[in-house]
């Protein structure tokens, strides 16, 4: 058997239409079926996940278990803010942002800091996170002086993408 959608991502608050699609082997009919949801029987009518790890099961009439699929349910990220960054010798970078106004987003989100020069750099990728506390990134040389640079943070989870204000900053100045 197959639930479709398998393992879904949903926006806290909407509902979900399952399937499970069960081989004609079995001989079962709809009627036959039944779901569970972290354990408890559902009543055949509609369904609102509530959190992320809810596990939702079809079973046959007798309770064996036919198929799962785990439910990822959230937010999408919202644009971090608060860019603000620091050298301690000219050679090196340290920034920290926040998340957001709520930052939660009940989902696995990641936060990457690009910088660039600003007129005809490549993006570059911070590698060293969490160096000066939850949502922050180091980088430590090779930094050019007497040119600025831009510098943004990218957040992203399985609802989409935010990105923030761009930052520019001669390393200087920091």
């Amino acid at each position: 058997a197959v639930i479709s959608p398998q393992d879904p991502t949903l926006l806290i608050g909407s509902s979900l239409v399952a399937t499970c699609t069960v081989s004609p082997e079995f001989h079962l009919k709809a009627e036959d079926l039944y779901w569970t949801l972290n354990g408890r029987r559902l009543p055949p009518t509609s369904y609102t996940p509530e959190e992320s790890g809810d596990n939702l099961v079809c079973h046959s009439r007798d309770g064996g278990i036919l198929a799962g699929s785990c439910l990822y349910v959230g937010l999408p990220p919202e644009k971090p803010v608060n860019i603000t960054c620091w050298s301690k010798n000219m050679k090196d970078l340290t920034c920290k942002w926040a998340p957001g106004t709520e930052g939660e987003t009940f989902l696995h989100t990641n936060y990457t800091l690009k910088y660039k020069l600003r007129w005809y750099g490549r993006d570059n990728t911070c590698q060293e996170y969490h160096t000066a506390g939850a949502y922050s990134c180091h980088i430590p040389k090779d930094l050019a002086l007497f040119t600025p640079y831009e510098i943004w943070v990218e957040a992203s989870n399985r609802l989409g993408v935010a990105v923030s204000d761009v930052v520019m900053l001669d390393i200087l100045d920091v």
